[in-house]
């Protein structure tokens, strides 16, 4: 595949230079309106205090004239239309906006090429449109952006033609897992001052048989709490309020009802890491959702192992356990509900020096705290060596904080010592 840049760094400053903050990457149809995402990604990268990148992509090829017997179209005739469209791109981009732009004509596939770029220049999120009104520009618009969901690293907003910013009233989809934490927290984080975050969690329905009655309440209530705890979590800002809705039936159903019913900017969903038939699939769910919102959609990844430990402890609940007859019974609990997930080991030092060492990749075997010894024993396995394992020995313990994610799995045990802190995260969901 070939990138062929034509201009850039349209504006005051160099747009990558702009900010430490990551760009914003905004896909663009060549000559085919766009204003709705074009306005949607200057907002936001004005909201963010960094450079939007605005790209479009040629599909260049001359299977249409190979077909017809015509001779190949000459290197003349595409470098006129790469400057056409980057022309195009100027007008479009440069309107009203008061961030620094950055403009590019690439080739290749629409959907991979626009992921690829966006991840090679660390962008935070991209922007791509749904294109005209009507059940066939929708489609295709609607396939083009499944493609670039399916490639991309970073969060994708799709953005009908008629959106406007600001986001007043965003909802994000919330089944408790890291995937979905992500998308709550991003949608939060695009609402603005004065505006509403709902949290929905679709409880499937199932079909109700004698002796089953009240299954649905006993499912809200058990829900309840749990969406609550998510909303205590985001609820950093008193200009944002955060409300909770339980739904019930199909998810993708649920969700876009909803959406019509009420005056919705935005709707959040989360995507996880599946294997390769899973990626192309997308998932049932968000494949709905991408089709069939009336409203902007974002879509964000399940993010890795570091940043999804952050995620999950944001919306943690954390219990400090000081006293060392509990410490035994508690550690073994962890190692019964834990055991086989992946963990990471971060060990650091209260010197001056601040040395840490880091062991990640390994499954949890066993955690274990002698009381006699005045020890704990974290064991990690090697999951490609089969009986291979690491032991890690904490001496001088004087504390153990236990992190719990809202959906009641831990997140993390970190244990307090005279020497420094032993910290060990569940990096797998």
């Amino acid at each position: 595949m070939m990138h062929i840049k034509v201009s850039h760094e349209i504006g005051g400053e160099a747009p990558d230079s702009a900010s430490g903050v990551a760009p914003i990457v905004v896909a663009l149809k060549p000559f085919d309106g766009g204003d709705g995402s074009i306005a949607m990604a200057q907002w936001l990268a004005e909201r963010r205090g960094t450079a939007l990148h605005a790209m479009s992509v040629l599909e260049m090829g001359d299977v249409g004239t190979m077909v017809a017997g015509l001779p190949p179209l000459s290197e003349e005739y595409y470098q006129r239309e790469r400057e056409e469209v980057a022309a195009d791109l100027r007008t479009r981009t440069t309107a009203g906006g008061r961030v620094p732009i950055r403009v590019d004509v690439v080739e290749g596939a629409p959907g991979s090429t626009v992921a690829h770029i966006a991840a090679d220049r660390a962008a935070s999120t991209i922007v791509i449109g749904t294109g005209r009104h009507g059940m066939l520009g929708r489609f295709l618009y609607g396939e083009r952006a499944l493609d670039v969901v399916r490639s991309a690293t970073s969060a994708v907003l799709v953005v009908p033609p008629d959106a406007t910013p600001p986001i007043r009233h965003a909802i994000a989809a919330v089944d408790f897992d890291r995937a979905s934490f992500s998308a709550a927290i991003a949608a939060a984080e695009m609402v603005s001052d004065g505006g509403r975050l709902t949290l929905v969690h679709v409880v499937k329905a199932v079909r109700q048989q004698d002796g089953m009655t009240g299954v649905a309440e006993q499912s809200d209530m058990r829900i309840a709490p749990l969406l609550a705890r998510v909303a205590d979590a985001l609820s950093r800002s008193p200009l944002v309020k955060v409300n909770t809705v339980i739904l019930h039936g199909d998810a993708a159903g649920a969700l876009l009802r909803y959406v019509k019913e009420r005056e919705v900017d935005l709707l959040a969903c989360g995507r996880r890491r599946h294997s390769l038939m899973q990626r192309l699939l997308v998932g049932s769910v968000s494949t709905a959702l991408i089709r069939g919102a009336s409203c902007s959609l974002l879509v964000t990844p399940e993010t890795h192992d570091t940043a999804g430990v952050d995620a999950d402890l944001s919306l943690a609940e954390t219990r400090i356990r000081v006293d060392p007859d509990e410490w035994r019974d508690l550690l073994r609990d962890v190692t019964e509900r834990n055991a086989g997930r992946r963990a990471r080991l971060t060990v650091s030092a209260t010197s001056p020096d601040g040395v840490e060492s880091v062991d990640q990749g390994y499954l949890l075997l066993a955690v274990d705290y002698d009381r006699r010894g005045g020890r704990a024993d974290i064991v990690l396995g090697d999951p490609e060596v089969v009986g291979s394992h690491l032991t890690h020995r904490i001496t001088g313990v004087r504390r153990i904080d236990a992190a719990t994610q809202p959906d009641g799995r831990d997140a993390r045990i970190a244990f307090a010592t005279r020497a420094g802190e032993c910290v060990l995260d569940f990096v797998d969901r």
